[in-house]
């Protein structure tokens, strides 16, 4: 019968095969219950909202946001795929933004999709995001940034406010 602790180094393993592949945000269907439930109280994840997690520190102390800020954008990334396929694109200033080079993490990230919901979504350590109910510019006006659709330059500054 295999120990608590070679328990959790099979859940570790699983983790670390998800984050070989590059996976950053962690949904409930890519590890099993088991697994899961093994890495959160351990600490080597964190629930960002129901169903999704991120890896984390197990020695991080408790209200510590470094985990999230790291993952934030990947994050962010994988959920709006996974929700709106590649009907999605981030506002003309928040693509301005990351097109400058500004890579901090906004208090409300504004994601524009046909199928929106307009309403925000809680995420930790008071961020959130909006994602409003609104056409696309036209695919040769997007560009695609490490994981996240935005406005080309030129389409986002005419299209900001």
């Amino acid at each position: 019968m295999p120990t608590p602790q070679e328990k959790l180094a099979q859940s570790l393993e699983a983790l670390h095969q998800l984050q070989g592949r590059g996976v950053v945000a962690i949904r409930s269907d890519d590890l099993s219950r088991t697994d899961r439930e093994r890495l959160l109280e351990s600490g080597f994840l964190k629930e960002v909202m129901k169903g999704w997690y991120i890896p984390s520190r197990p020695d991080e102390p408790a209200g510590d946001s470094t985990a999230w800020y790291a993952s934030f954008w990947d994050f962010c990334a994988a959920y709006f795929a996974d929700r709106f396929g590649e009907e999605w694109c981030l506002s003309p200033e928040q693509s301005l933004s990351l097109h400058g080079g500004n890579r901090s993490v906004p208090g409300q990230l504004f994601v524009r999709a046909p199928k929106g919901g307009n309403k925000p979504t809680p995420l930790p350590h008071g961020t959130s995001l909006f994602d409003m109910r609104a056409s696309l510019p036209p695919r040769n006006e997007m560009v695609l940034l490490d994981g996240m659709r935005l406005f080309s330059v030129p389409a986002a500054l005419i299209g900001a406010s």
